[in-house]
């Protein structure tokens, strides 16, 4: 049996349970369970802890998140390939290996993929049709003893769109909503469910982090056509700014995440990712951004630029 794991797919929520369900056979408690950002940690990191023998254990579990280097795209981070295949090809025998590449575009045709098939148990998690999609979501009340109509399910999806992680959230919302009720209603979905549109304009300012281009674009042209307002989309993006930038000075001045926290006023997991985001920005590259975004608030209010087209500018400008 195979003791390495390829997940790949779309389908953040089926994916993330199968990978639970790898977790849940291993019995592998959380001292022998780790987890690996390709983002922010060297492949050898986590391959130098695969070959290390689990604690108090007969297994152990080792996972690595956002592996973009299975794909053609850059990595900021130079990581040991070469070590990596070699693991692949000979795996720690009491080390179960889960590479997690959900939404990454694989390059399939590349050696080191063909090394994973041939060596790796892959799962290729397809995205779920309308009519699958629907049954999911009924299936999630029907587990609760809850009812909800065809034409209710397919509002829901309407609203929110086709994303099943985002679905599963507002899925727990409508339980507590309801209170024990037993019936999803219409006005339920709609005083309940967040619009697609709300969800997209924070996946806006992460892809402003993430320096995504492509995806920069696509996003704003999504929210523009479905009509978001631009004067909000740019105060939700100078404040995101003006966080991070708060958060470097706060770094260099020995703030702890817990003081960042405290200080922006905000959740300790979010001062987690402030700091995470912190990093990919110079204070000179986040002040600047800063100033162009103060400067296009002004000309927007003061009439000289209509709204979406002077926000367009400063996104394709990025």
């Amino acid at each position: 049996m195979k003791n390495v794991f390829l997940f790949i797919g779309t389908e953040e929520l089926i994916i993330r349970n199968k990978i639970e369900k790898v977790i849940k056979a291993h019995h592998c408690d959380e001292y022998n369970t780790t987890l690996y950002d390709m983002e922010e940690t060297n492949v050898s990191i986590a391959i130098q802890d695969a070959l290390t023998p689990p604690f108090m254990c007969e297994e152990k579990i080792v996972i690595i998140k956002n592996p973009t280097f299975l794909s053609s795209s850059k990595t900021e981070i130079n990581h040991h390939i070469d070590g990596f295949v070699d693991y692949i090809k000979n795996p720690f025998v009491s080390t179960i290996f889960i590479i997690d590449a959900t939404n990454i575009k694989i390059d399939g045709k590349s050696k080191l993929m063909k090394v994973l098939l041939d060596n790796a148990e892959v799962s290729d998690t397809k995205d779920l049709t309308p009519v699958e999609e629907e049954g999911w979501l009924k299936r999630q009340f029907t587990l609760e003893g809850i009812e909800i109509k065809d034409e209710t399910i397919k509002l829901f999806f309407n609203r929110l769109g086709h994303n099943l992680l985002n679905a599963k959230n507002e899925v727990d919302k409508l339980i507590n909503y309801i209170d024990g009720r037993k019936v999803i209603t219409n006005q339920d979905v709609i005083e309940v469910v967040t619009k697609e549109s709300e969800l997209e304009t924070f996946a806006l300012t992460n892809a402003i982090i993430c320096k995504d281009k492509e995806k920069i674009i696509q996003t704003f042209q999504e929210l523009k056509k479905n009509g978001k307002d631009a004067i909000q989309l740019l105060g939700m993006i100078s404040r995101a700014m003006i966080d991070i930038w708060s958060t470097i000075i706060m770094i260099k001045h020995k703030y702890t995440q817990a003081e960042i926290a405290n200080t922006l006023h905000v959740s300790t997991g979010r001062a987690y990712y402030l700091i995470r985001d912190s990093k990919t920005f110079s204070v000179n590259t986040i002040q600047d951004i800063i100033i162009k975004l103060a400067g296009l608030d002004y000309k927007i209010k003061s009439f000289q630029i209509e709204p979406h087209s002077g926000l367009e500018l400063f996104l394709f400008g990025l």
